[in-house]
C-alpha cells in the first residue's frame, strides 16, 4: 500500500491537471508531466491550500513541483 499522503497529492494533482491518477506516481513532477506547467503549478499550490487549510509560503511553492515533494507538505493528520 501506498503513503496515504502520497495518494492524496496524486488525486490532487490528477484533479486539477484533470488527467488520470493513474498515470502519475510519487516521481510525477512539473519535469516529467507535460501538463504540469507554470501556470498549472500555481492551481496546484491554491487547490492544496483549500484541500489542506495549509498556507504555502513562497520557498514551499516554488519547491513542490512534484507528487513527492507535494505530500511532504501535507500534514501528518491529512487534514
Amino acid at each position: 500500500m501506498q503513503d496515504p499522503r502520497i495518494e492524496s497529492a496524486i488525486a490532487l494533482v490528477a484533479e486539477t491537471l484533470d488527467i488520470p491518477a493513474d498515470g502519475l506516481g510519487p516521481d510525477s513532477s512539473m519535469e516529467n508531466t507535460p501538463q504540469w506547467a507554470s501556470v498549472e503549478h500555481m492551481d496546484i499550490c491554491l487547490a492544496f491550500e483549500q484541500r489542506f487549510g495549509k498556507k504555502l509560503d513562497m520557498n514551499e511553492v516554488s519547491t513542490a513541483t512534484s507528487v513527492r515533494a507535494l505530500a511532504a507538505l501535507i500534514p501528518q493528520d491529512g487534514s
